[in-house]
């Protein structure tokens, strides 16, 4: 494995030369909540992921996609945590429920919390 993208956190709480540095290896949803965590602490953090951002992936020919993730109450709790819940939800489509497909080819809705 090798490293296509290195990311390195803007977030600068303490400011002494001898900071610590880590890296995490994996970009994906606990390895970018784990970033945020070690930069808060005072880490110099090197976030390492073996993909490109796909938005932005010539290969693609400029069409940029994107992956739907929906966000439970415990992962509202952890961006909480990270300080950045707010900015999350900013860029956030609420979804009241999902769509059950049959075997037989019939389509219902469940809404959530019902």
């Amino acid at each position: 494995a090798y490293c296509v993208r290195t990311i390195r956190l803007s977030l600068r709480v303490m400011t002494s030369r001898d900071k610590k540095s880590v890296a995490v290896v994996g970009a994906g949803l606990v390895g970018s909540l784990q970033a945020i965590f070690m930069a808060k602490r005072g880490f110099r953090v090197d976030l390492f992921d073996f993909r490109q951002d796909m938005r932005s992936h010539p290969e693609l020919g400029g069409r940029s996609r994107s992956i739907n993730l929906t966000l439970s109450l415990r992962g509202r709790e952890a961006l909480r945590a990270a300080g950045v819940e707010e900015e999350v939800l900013a860029m956030a489509v609420p979804v009241h429920g999902r769509m059950i497909h049959s075997l037989s080819g019939e389509m219902s809705v469940q809404a959530y919390g019902k």
